[in-house]
């Protein structure tokens, strides 16, 4: 017979964890979005493609304070916190080598 562990606590998510990771998710599709539209558009794309790239540079930044702020908070889950780190320093790579490549 399996025993089940069933484990009650008053512990939370972090709120500032969560809105990091729906920036990240945010950024990552507004990315996506852009690039596709760029091949689209056969490179011919307006100056808002610009605007969003830097937009989205921004609130890769401020995703990663956000997750920092997350972690530091104690007796929370970290679960959010943790995804929106990584998803955001990822956006932010992802970012950095579009502006490396040139496109």
């Amino acid at each position: 017979m399996r025993k089940r562990h069933i484990i009650y606590s008053d512990k939370k998510h972090t709120k500032t964890g969560i809105f990091s990771f729906i920036l990240g998710v945010i950024v990552l599709v507004s990315l996506v979005t852009s690039i596709l539209l760029s091949y689209a558009f056969k490179g011919e794309v307006p100056g808002s493609f610009g605007a969003v790239g830097f937009l989205c540079t921004l609130f890769s930044a401020v995703g990663i304070i956000l997750a920092l702020i997350g972690r530091s908070e104690p007796e929370k889950f970290y679960l959010f916190a943790n995804i929106g780190l990584a998803l955001n320093i990822a956006d932010l790579l992802f970012i950095s080598n579009i502006l490396y490549a040139g496109i």
